[in-house]
């Protein structure tokens, strides 16, 4: 059995997509996996168990059976601190490699999802880099390429997990980067002893977020039911109407924000083949005409009570946070992954046939 811990140097890299795209291939390929993750700290609660929500997400993408208490068998539920105070650094390290056992039964590869980034846990024992020792796993790193900088946090890991640490693959990458971090950042790895094997481009439809998504994420009002799309532009509606007609032409699968009020505008982004959701704030209720057109034509209408500013800024700190869900997100990331990756020098780190 071969294990392959993925871990990151901050959060939102992307774990949990990778995890999925390449467990996914994996299994394709023939191989029995499994899916765990030592600690969990997103939690929440799902028909009335207290789980991690991106190991729940990630299991059910990746169709694994094992029961959540085992796959993610230490989880937050108070906060950090007093979590801190009372854990038992033993107990939850026995707690880990138990369920682990569990786990890797009858598996040719078990993935391994690290925490927020590779610290989290570090004052209780139950960091990826204790949790790569104690199950003897091999480590790639999902680096999420915001800037220059995150070459020195990568290197700085290295120094820590030595040669358990040897692959990376640079996730949400701008694409005039590409050539410049291939050529220059992945001859830097080597020297350090890792190996690049993957340049994922930033995607507009994995950072978008669905329509539902951004209801409960604004607790609006559905006025007008639609199809439930990938958002992937946030647009406020500041224009005239007759402004708006061009400027819509240039977006895609946006979202329009404006005021409940601004009819003229609501009927023009209701023509626009690009403008997907109609999200009016300030709880003005638009006018008949405008609901009867959206009816017409499937787009949904959320109502919500902030401004359009406040709405705007709220939704925006979501974009490039949202969670894999749904089988147009799962298909996008594989796609990305079988595109952009080096899949062969993954298996032969980990001691599998291509």
């Amino acid at each position: 059995m071969r294990s392959l811990q993925i871990s990151s140097i901050e959060e939102y890299s992307g774990k949990s997509a990778f995890i999925i795209a390449l467990g996914l291939i994996l299994k394709e390929m023939g191989y029995k996996i499994g899916y765990f993750k030592p600690f969990g700290v997103n939690t929440t609660y799902v028909d009335g168990n207290l789980v991690d929500e991106d190991a729940y997400f990630t299991a059910k993408a990746l169709n694994v059976k094992e029961d959540m208490d085992d796959i993610c068998p230490v989880l937050l539920d108070k906060p950090y601190v007093e979590f801190v105070q009372l854990a038992d650094a033993e107990e939850l390290r026995k707690a880990i490699v138990d369920a682990y056992q569990k786990i890797s039964e009858n598996k040719d590869i078990v993935l391994v999802e690290g925490a927020v980034d590779y610290k989290v846990g570090r004052s209780i024992g139950i960091c990826d880099l204790t949790i790569s020792t104690i199950l003897d796993t091999k480590v790639l790193m999902v680096v999420k390429y915001s800037n220059d900088f995150v070459l020195d946090r990568l290197l700085a890991s290295k120094e820590l997990f030595e040669d358990r640490l040897g692959l990376a693959v640079f996730n949400q990458l701008s694409g005039y980067k590409r050539t410049y971090v291939e050529g220059v950042a992945g001859a830097l790895l080597q020297k350090s002893g890792m190996e690049l094997v993957g340049l994922i481009p930033r995607d507009p439809i994995l950072a978008g977020l669905f329509v539902s998504e951004i209801r409960n994420a604004l607790s609006g009002d559905l006025l007008v039911e639609g199809k439930d799309m990938i958002i992937e532009q946030l647009i406020i509606g500041a224009m005239s109407p007759q402004s708006a007609i061009k400027y819509f032409r240039n977006v895609r699968n946006a979202a329009l924000i404006t005021g409940g009020d601004r009819v003229e505008l609501h009927l023009v982004a209701l023509e626009a083949i690009n403008i997907k959701c109609l999200i009016l704030t300030g709880n003005l209720m638009p006018s008949q005409v405008v609901l009867e057109k959206a009816k017409e034509k499937g787009i949904p209408i959320i109502l919500v009570k902030d401004d359009t500013l406040t709405t705007m800024e709220r939704l925006d700190e979501l974009f490039g946070k949202a969670r894999i869900k749904g089988e147009i997100k799962i298909n996008r990331v594989k796609e990305l992954v079988e595109s952009f990756v080096d899949l062969k020098k993954i298996t032969d780190y980990i001691g599998l046939d291509f």
